[in-house]
């Protein structure tokens, strides 16, 4: 079972993944937070609380804001099958 290893704020309301099989990628969260559900991104740029959840294994933001593990790999994964076959990509 792949698991989450690192995880770390960047700029932009971006984050880096880092699973354990290798799996690693960087995905913003700008269009996540004009949603009402991820409304506490909004005036951030800079996500300052993120961790793993030591239960679900699923990412932290902010205290009360999750993404799910398997999701973020499925985008992760996608990006990369995209990048492969050389097809244009957005964040």
């Amino acid at each position: 079972m792949r698991k989450i290893i690192e995880v770390k704020s960047l700029p932009g309301k971006k984050i880096f993944v880092k699973y354990s099989n290798g799996m690693e990628g960087i995905i913003s969260l700008e269009r996540l937070a004009k949603r009402e559900l991820f409304a506490g991104l909004r005036d951030v740029d800079i996500i300052e609380d993120i961790h793993v959840d030591s239960k679900s294994g699923d990412i932290i933001v902010n205290g009360n804001i999750e993404l799910c593990k398997t999701a973020l790999y499925g985008i992760f994964d996608l990006k990369k099958q995209m990048l492969a076959l050389g097809l244009p990509m957005g964040d």
